[in-house]
């Protein structure tokens, strides 16, 4: 009999985390056109005005949705793998499902004419390749997660270590958000226009998904800390984080019940649950990392290191300035930007921790992999405080150009925002570079 090494039993696991490595990289080249859209001194560059909204929806879509849930995949992938949750056919169906979607919506824009729909948290380019897409990856998402739910029991929680029992957790919130969706789709009113449909549709699911990203990205930050500290979490702050993040997704799907779903009660709702829950368990989490697990750092973990203070410096940057959100201007992409891109330093930081898992090179010790999330922090940083100092000014959301008569100090703040773009765009680019040549290297794991 074939002997199965446990690198090959994790290969799945891998190509998860190579997909989401792919669309991560594809979504760097649409934000190119976003930078150069919201950037005074580029705005002679028509052509890349034209294409903002195309290249917007499918950069979200690629750089937060697939790259997440692929993130997530992995780790769902190792946990189905670990407690034989699924045969390996059933798994490589859920993947290639999911590879299918990746594809369909990085190419969607081929398909002309353009409908772009800037729908909440899932933003829409309305043609059949996109469509199909979002529809695949849902159809991807249920066959990798419902064999999970026999994971939904004392003992099988208490197999897990701490990353995994977060990976669970947010498999679970992710299945809720899910529901969301098919509720949403079931008591959508009638009337309403394209745009608002799908911004109606998205809502409350959309909420519910942001908390399985937290749950991801802390994930990332307890494996960081773990392999930088040498121990282990507390498991009862483990326990706590993922009780409480799991309460607020329950919470917000209760929504249905208590407000009429076509209601600004029922929006409302939503949105307090975010302010109220989102951010206990991440600032719970933070303290206890800074505090105990930040001691006897040594060079060889350097990478881990800027992965971890780098994503929580973003993510806490990102919390900040959504204290500042005062009517529909571009400070909420400014907080939304910080949070999420903490959440993806987290998951790059992760990555890095799995490489070796997985067979292939450790990059935690190299010099590449340590300024790369300092690069990519320090442009996100200048990207985020641009767009928020501008916001102050009532520059639009989800829009390029009108600079004509954008006063002087606010042309520089747009500038150092489009600085601030393009050295995350090299951060993220220097993401991929190390992640291929740590897999160009498989079998020399240190």
């Amino acid at each position: 009999m074939e002997t199965v090494t446990p690198i090959e039993k994790q290969k799945i696991a891998a190509r998860y985390l190579w997909l989401g490595v792919t669309a991560l990289g594809i979504a760097g080249m649409f934000a190119l056109i976003l930078v150069i859209g919201r950037t005074p001194q580029l705005a002679a560059f028509g052509v890349m005005q034209q294409l903002f909204s195309v290249a917007l929806v499918v950069h979200v879509d690629l750089s937060v949705l697939i790259w997440f849930l692929c993130v997530g995949g992995m780790g769902w992938s190792m946990l189905s793998q670990q407690f034989g949750c699924a045969p390996r056919y059933w798994q490589r169906t859920g993947w290639g499902v999911m590879a299918a979607a990746t594809a369909l919506i990085a190419l969607s824009p081929l398909s002309q004419p353009w409908e772009v729909l800037k729908s909440n948290y899932i933003p829409v380019l309305n043609n059949l390749p996109f469509l199909a897409g979002l529809g695949l990856l849902a159809a991807g998402l249920l066959i990798v997660l419902l064999p999970l739910l026999k994971l939904l029991r004392l003992t099988a929680a208490k197999q897990c270590d701490n990353t995994a029992l977060y990976f669970l957790s947010a498999g679970v919130v992710t299945l809720l958000s899910i529901i969301a969706f098919a509720l949403s789709a079931r008591y959508l009113p009638n009337g309403l226009s394209t745009e608002e449909r799908f911004n109606t549709l998205f809502w409350a699911g959309g909420h519910i998904l942001q908390f399985s990203f937290s749950l991801l990205m802390m994930a990332g930050w307890v494996a960081l800390a773990e392999a930088i500290s040498g121990r282990a979490l507390a498991r009862s702050v483990a326990l706590l984080g993922c009780a409480i993040l799991l309460i607020a997704s329950l919470l917000s799907l209760a929504g249905f019940a208590q407000n009429s779903f076509s209601s600004a009660a029922f929006g409302d709702y939503q949105t307090r649950v975010m302010i109220e829950w989102g951010g206990v368990a991440p600032l719970l989490l933070t303290v206890v990392i800074l505090s105990k697990h930040l001691r006897g750092i040594v060079r060889a973990n350097r990478a881990y290191v800027s992965a971890l203070l780098a994503s929580l410096v973003v993510f806490g940057a990102g919390g900040g300035i959504g204290l500042m959100i005062a009517g529909q201007n571009v400070v909420i992409p400014a907080h939304y930007h910080g949070e999420i891109v903490g959440v993806t330093l987290a998951l790059m930081g992760l990555a890095y921790t799995m490489l070796p898992r997985f067979g292939y090179q450790s990059v935690a010790g190299t010099r590449l992999a340590f300024w790369q999330p300092i690069v990519y922090g320090i442009g996100q940083l200048m990207h985020v405080g641009g767009l928020a100092y501008s916001g102050g000014y009532g520059v639009l959301r989800k829009t390029a150009g009108g600079f004509a008569n954008m006063a002087p100090d606010v042309k520089i703040a747009l500038g150092v925002m489009g600085a601030g773009g393009t050295f995350a765009i090299v951060g993220g680019l220097l993401f991929v570079i190390v992640m291929l040549r740590s897999g160009a290297q498989r079998g020399k794991s240190e």
